[in-house]
Parts: C-alpha cells; structure tokens; sequence
C-alpha cells in the first residue's frame, strides 16, 4: 500500500521580532496524514529564509522548539518531519525569528530657562532600535533623576510642553516602553526647565531733586532682580509724573543717567525701562525720578 506523505497542517507563529533576551513562544509544527499517527520530528536552523541546507539542532527532536533569543540575529527554522515507513517524510515551511538589540534615546530632551508665561519648544524624544508599537509617558521631579517622577497625565507622546505659569525649577523626563517586542523599559535624561519670575526693579532713580537754573542733578540709577537673558536699558522723558508715554532720550542706555544742566525752571520726569533677552520676560519699569528747577535765589 503506497499513501501520500504527511503533510504540515500549521507551523506557528511564522513571525517574531523581540528585543534581545525578551521571553520568547515556542515553534509548534503539527503535522497529519502518512503511515499512522505516529511522527518523529528534527528541527533545523538557518541564515537564510530556506527550508533546505540549515543546520540540525541537536536534542530539538519535539513537535515543540523554543529558539534562541540571547544574540541579536535573524534565524530561519524549519522541521523534518518523517515517519517509520519507508519515504514518509516532509519538510515544514520556515518560520523567521528576528532578536534584535533593546531601544536606546537617539534625542534627549533639553531644557531651558525662561519667564513667567513663556512660550518654550516642546520636549523632544526618540530612539533607534527594540521593536513594537512604542508607549510614551512623561514624568516631572523636584530632582534631576530620571526615577521617583510623577507621571503627567496625557502626557503619552513623543513630545510634552511644560507649563510656565508658575515660578521654580521642574525637572522632567521620558520613558518608552515596547511590551510587544518583550523589551525593557528605557527612561530618559532629565530635561532642567527654569521658571524665573519677571524682573523688578529693586533700585528706583532719586524720587525728587529740588535744583536751581545752571545746577547739576544727581545721577540716576537703576537696578533690577530676577528674570534671565542680556538686559538693555532705555532712559525717558516725560512731561508729566507718569512712567509710560515718555520720549526715549538718545543714547540713555546705561543703567545710569544724568540729566542735562537746566537752563530753564519747570518740572521734569525721567524714568527708566529694562528689557531682558530671557524669553518671555516682562520689562521692568522704575518709579518717575522728578526734577524741580527753580530760578536762582535774589538779593531782596
């Protein structure tokens, strides 16, 4: 009696991409049909996506195989399955397992320093190698440390925009985590986001002078506190006891002035604006500096 061979009903999975040293699911080859029920199976590894010309492995005599996944390779498998009788053999298709090496940050988040209510670059991430559909979280910390953070609600994607409504310095990082492809869990470096509050004016110009026609005032002076980036300075006149609606006065850039020499009696207003390069930051302004000039003093 002459029967056809067995043949291969299914060999699982067919595909696995896993991250290196990633639990990994056995091969399962079943086989049906030939001489009887009873089948002998040898498993067979190799470099190439051909089920002829691999390489016996030894002991993977199972309808089951578990294969490697300690180094990084793609490996073809198949099986021999034969039969006691003469001629009963047939050759399984092959199955292809990928191991590939874990994810690892190609682009750290950078941080930055700003003002109050700025407008700053989203955080950035991304990462080369692992494999599967990558889950992001992001986390804050009151410590540089890429562990012991906060998770941010729906804070889930490759990029995350901190606040900067409030003043202080948040630390804050990202990690990928890919369970499909069996991978560890990897976490970024600390991005430092720097809130300063708005400068302020902690020195005012001299608030009032009282001088005479020809005299000489006293210099002006202004300093400030807080905020981040270059200051530049800018002097201004004003006719009346305001510091806004002023006239810039040429080349009054410096953190001090001193006034003209008056020729002329009459009230005048001088005040001071400071601009940080800092991004976001507010101008500070300083309190009016008023100059009374009044006419000399007469022999009655």
């Amino acid at each position: 009696e002459v029967v056809d061979d067995p043949t291969v009903s299914s060999i699982s999975p067919n595909y696995q991409q896993l991250c290196q040293s990633a639990t990994i699911s056995d091969i399962t080859v079943v086989a049906s049909g030939g001489v009887g029920t009873s089948y002998s199976y040898q498993w067979y590894s190799n470099t190439t996506n051909s089920n002829s010309g691999g390489t016996l492995i030894p002991g993977a005599t199972n309808p089951d195989y578990t294969p490697q996944n300690t180094t990084v390779n793609t490996t073809y498998y198949y099986c021999i399955i034969t039969q006691t009788a003469s001629g009963c053999e047939v050759t399984s298709p092959t199955v292809e397992v990928d191991i590939v090496p874990g994810p690892s940050f190609d682009t750290q988040p950078i941080g930055t320093s700003v003002c109050v209510g700025a407008i700053i670059s989203p955080l950035s991430i991304s990462y080369i190698n692992g494999s599967g559909t990558p889950q992001y979280q992001w986390y804050s910390n009151t410590t540089s440390s890429s562990s012991g953070g906060t998770p941010i609600t729906g804070a889930t994607n490759s990029t995350y925009t901190p606040p900067t409504t409030t003043a202080g310095t948040t630390y804050y990082y990202c990690s990928i985590d890919l369970p499909q492809g069996g991978c560890n869990t990897i976490y970024s470096n600390t991005a430092e986001i720097i809130v300063n509050p708005d400068p302020t004016i902690d020195i005012h110009p001299i608030s009032y002078q009282n001088i005479c026609i020809d005299g000489n005032s006293q210099q002006l002076n202004v300093s400030y506190i807080d905020g981040i980036g270059n200051p530049s300075y800018q002097w201004y006149s004003n006719n009346t006891n305001s510091n806004s609606g002023g006239t810039p006065i040429t080349g009054a850039t410096n953190s001090t002035y001193t006034p003209p020499t008056f020729n002329t009696t009459g009230t005048f207003y001088y005040y001071c604006v400071v601009s940080l390069s800092g991004n976001g930051c507010s101008d500070a302004i300083s309190n009016v500096a008023e100059i009374e000039v009044v006419d000399d003093p007469t022999v009655s």
